[in-house]
Parts: C-alpha cells; sequence; structure tokens
C-alpha cells in the first residue's frame, strides 16, 4: 500500500511515497491476504493517527527495527555510552552542564564523542579518553528537560532560544546572538538524550539535529586473561606485511606498550597485503602503522625507531635500538631476513626475552610460526638451526618459487615475494595468537614451539591447512654469550655490516 501522490501520511511509512507499515508486513504476497485486508489495515492505520480533524495520536507499532535500521539514512550522529546516558538522566533539572565532545568527518558522516561532562575548572562529573586522533573538538551545554516540555524532533532556533532564554543562561544566550563557531546542545528529556548544534553566526541560523547511537559500556569482548597485557611491551621488528598485522592484533588484543622498528617507507607496491592504505603512500612504516594503531586502540602506547637494523646506520643508533628491544617483554621478528633475526637472536638471548618470528614462503603456499622461550625452548640460534635442519630431514626439495622474502634491502635481481593479503593474513594471524598466548603466561594452548603450516598442495603439504608441528629439543644455554657458536656467528655479522671499520683495524 502506497500513496499516489508520492506524500507521507504515516509514521508507519517507509519514506515520503514508500510502503506502510501494516499489520501483514510487507510479506503480503502471501494468498491469504487479500486486498479487502490491506485496505481496511490501512484504515486502521491512518484512522488511529488521525482519530478526528486536528487530532493527532501514535499508533503503537509491533515493528521492531535495530539500530542500524534506525540510523541507516542518517549523515549526523551522536555515539553515546550507557553509563555517561545514566548520568545525564540523573542531572538536576534545568541546571546547563559544561560539556565538551570530539567530532570527525569519516565515510561522508559527522561522527560525535562525548569527551567530558563538567566544569572545567573542577574534577568532572563524567569523562572518557579521547577516542580519536585529529578530532573537531567543540564545546557546548548539557540540559535536562522536564518530562512534561514538548521536545521537536527537527531543532530550531525559535525553540532552542526559548529553553535558554527560560533558563537565563548567559554563557548559551550570548553564543546565540552570535558565535564564530558551533555550539553543540545536549538536551535530556524522557531519558534519551538529543543533540543539536547551532550553526556560527548570528541571529536565527540553522541548527543541525544529531542521531543518538546508544552503546553499551565496557562491552567485553576478551577474555579477562587479557587484562594483563596492558602491562606488557612487545619490540615488532618488521613492519610490513606481516608485522603490520600482528601489530593490528595485539593493538586490538590491549598490549600496552608496541615497539615498532622499521627502515623502509610504505610504496604503492606494498599495499596489496599491508595493514596500511594510501593515506600512509610515502611515509616510514613505523610513523604510518603508529598512527593506524591509535586509530584502532588510542590506549596502546607506540614507540617507533626509524632504524635499519643490519644497514648502514650510526653504532650509537643501532646499539640504542637494540637495548630498547632488549627491554621489551617480547621480541617478534617479522622481517624473514637471517640477519636481523640473527641481532633479534641475540638480544633475546643475552636479556633472557622470548622471541617469535614468522616468515611467508614464496608462492603463498605456506609459513611458518615459531617461538622460542627462556629456558623451555632452545635459544633462537639453536632452534632456527633445528628448524632448518627439520626442513632437510624431510628429504623432499623445495618447489617454491624464488622471491625475496620481506628484505629491507631493494635488489633489482631477486623478485618480491609473491603471496596475496590472505597468504599473509594466515600466518600473522597464527604468530599473533602464539604472542598472546606467550604473554598471558599460564599454560601454553601451544603443545609445539614451531609450525610449518600449509596453504597449498605443494611442497611438503597435501594440502590447505595441512600442518606440521616441529619438534625442540634442548640445545644450548640462555644468557650472554651462551651459545657455542654466538660470538662467532655475531663477530662475523658485525664483520659484514661494517667491513671498512675491520679493514681500519687490520692498517693500524
Amino acid at each position: 500500500m502506497t500513496p499516489r501522490d508520492g506524500a507521507r501520511i504515516s509514521g508507519h511509512q517507509y519514506g515520503a511515497g514508500g510502503e506502510l507499515c501494516l499489520e501483514y508486513r510487507p510479506d503480503n504476497w502471501e494468498p491469504q491476504f487479500t486486498g479487502a485486508m490491506m485496505i481496511g489495515s490501512a484504515y486502521r492505520l491512518l484512522s488511529g493517527e488521525s482519530p478526528s480533524d486536528g487530532e493527532v495520536a501514535d499508533v503503537a507499532s509491533a515493528h521492531r527495527q535495530t539500530v542500524a535500521q534506525e540510523v541507516r539514512n542518517t549523515k549526523l550522529r551522536l555515539i553515546l555510552n550507557t553509563t555517561l546516558l545514566d548520568i545525564l538522566v540523573e542531572q538536576p533539572l534545568l541546571q546547563a552542564q559544561p560539556f565538551t565532545l570530539d567530532e570527525h568527518w569519516f565515510a561522508k558522516h559527522w561522527l560525535a564523542h562525548p569527551r567530558r561532562l563538567g566544569s572545567p575548572d573542577a574534577p568532572p562529573i563524567w569523562a572518557a579518553a579521547p577516542p580519536l586522533t585529529e578530532p573537531r573538538t567543540r564545546e557546548g551545554f548539557a540540559i535536562r528537560l522536564p518530562d512534561e516540555t514538548n521536545v521537536p524532533f527537527e531543532g530550531s532556533y525559535a525553540f532552542l532560544n526559548t529553553i535558554l532564554t527560560a533558563l537565563n543562561f548567559a554563557p548559551a544566550l550570548e553564543r546565540m546572538t552570535a558565535s564564530d563557531a558551533e555550539m553543540p546542545l545536549l538536551l535530556v528529556h524522557r531519558g534519551t538524550a538529543r543533540l543539536y548544534s547551532l550553526a556560527q553566526g548570528t541571529g536565527s541560523r540553522a541548527v543541525y539535529v544529531y542521531r543518538t547511537i546508544v552503546a553499551p559500556a565496557n562491552e567485553q569482548r576478551l577474555s579477562a586473561e587479557h587484562g594483563v597485557l596492558a602491562d606488557q611491551c612487545v619490540a615488532i621488528v618488521g613492519c610490513g606485511s606481516v608485522g603490520s598485522k600482528i601489530a593490528a592484533t595485539l593493538t586490538r588484543a590491549g598490549v600496552g606498550t608496541l615497539v615498532l622498528v622499521d627502515g623502509d617507507l610504505l610504496l604503492p607496491g606494498n599495499l596489496v597485503r599491508n595493514e596500511l592504505d594510501w593515506r600512509a603512500v610515502g611515509l616510514n612504516k613505523p610513523d604510518a602503522l603508529a598512527a593506524r594503531l591509535d586509530d584502532i586502540n588510542p590506549s596502546t602506547k607506540t614507540i617507533v625507531r626509524r632504524l635499519l637494523l643490519g644497514g648502514q646506520e650510526s653504532s650509537a643508533s643501532t646499539d640504542s635500538a637494540l637495548q630498547q628491544i632488549g627491554q621489551c617483554d617480547l621480541i617478534i621478528d617479522a622481517t624473514a631476513d637471517a640477519q636481523i633475526f640473527n641481532l633479534c637472536g641475540s638480544v633475546a638471548c643475552a636479556e633472557r626475552k622470548p622471541l617469535i618470528w614468522a616468515e611467508v614462503f614464496a608462492g603463498g603456499i605456506g609459513g611458518m610460526i615459531a617461538r622460542s622461550r627462556p629456558d623451555l625452548d632452545p635459544p633462537p640460534y639453536a632452534a632456527r638451526r633445528q628448524i632448518l635442519r627439520w626442513c632437510d630431514d624431510n628429504g623432499i626439495p623445495w618447489t617454491g618459487g624464488d622471491g625475496e622474502q620481506y628484505s629491507l634491502q631493494i635488489d633489482a635481481e631477486k623478485p618480491p615475494l609473491i603471496a596475496d593479503d590472505a597468504d599473509v593474513s594466515v600466518i600473522a594471524a597464527h604468530a599473533g595468537r602464539m604472542a598472546i598466548d606467550l604473554l598471558k603466561g599460564g599454560a601454553t594452548t601451544f603443545p609445539n614451539s614451531a609450525y610449518a603450516i600449509g596453504m597449498a598442495r605443494e611442497w611438503i603439504f597435501a594440502a590447505p591447512f595441512d600442518t606440521y608441528p616441529i619438534d625442540l629439543v634442548p640445545e644450548g644455554q640462555w644468557g650472554p654469550d651462551a651459545d657455542e657458536n654466538a660470538r662467532d656467528e655475531l663477530g662475523g655479522l658485525l664483520r659484514e655490516f661494517f667491513p671498512k671499520a675491520e679493514e681500519a683495524a687490520d692498517e693500524g
């Protein structure tokens, strides 16, 4: 049932000119629903809303819509949690309270988030941590109105002026007369809150009305064991495809601090499988990733080190970065670079800190994740040797294509790794789970400390999801220079990185 002239004739209608929401709903194509029944239902609806000339009444609705359905056509939205709403409905009547909100323009919508209720010169009645990184902060007032007040849905200058004049609230009345910024007014009425925003300018002017979305406060979607992550610090070495996704996972899980180490830039080609997007192209990866993580969880602190570990950097910068990495509760090597692994492994072993590393195999046929925990697993060097030995012992030649995994050096002779976002995401997700499991402490979910994970019928993998646990056996000691080969390996590594220094020493 629709009006011929395209008018809005009922509050129970899908927009101007739209269908009437009748007792039989839109599912009226069923044979038992006749045209006469539809006409009768429409008559009952319209006569119920207009029982006599000039009289308007509400007709109870049995139509239950989700919040998403109710707001889908609104461009101005206020996100209000239940804790603040409970406080607002208990405020004294007709007493204006200073009110601060943050707002941003996103996906062609204005989204407003309350920040503070109460005078800036006194402890707040309510306050929240800033949820946005670059908001438009606006100052206004919150007022609780008596239930008998008639509050129109469409705001108007005259209505707001009447409210503020009755209150005789000078600060707001001055801004009603003239203001060089929008003035938000949060009106609380009959248990609900609605945001009106008076445009900047002078005299009578536009008023914008926001649709309120009430969000549950502190809705728990993570286990209680995740609470310990807020006190943990994790170093992520390599902010490329795998590292960026692991960082996002740990940020969502509530890790308190992330040290992001990478010397590379984000280029357009990286976007096929990185957590970042076009807005970050041209930035150093750690800076771009830090901004992304701040958008996910502002409570997570990020420390950025724009450093090419193993590259041509000052020894002081490299030493400072390695010391900072060694102070973290967990080190994650997401570079798939043997030289960087050696540096991370040396720090982990010397500082007795756990190390997790991951890599995606060329062609996206699978990948590997592994961990090395002090006194529970062999030190990183020994663990890596055992994993390489396990690969050799399988006796199946490598069939994948060539490809530089995640090298920070651009080598024109080596093609980039061929793998898509889905391939990388699988390995990064497994590595993220292993990291969270380790940070939470207690009994581990993972019976093995290394896994080869298949995503295609290639090499040793019989099919996608074919997984090989790799047994690591005790070997070597944790602590400074505990690995019998560590000193020689590190010495060779330093000679490779700084050959000129060795030549100068020989000449001396």
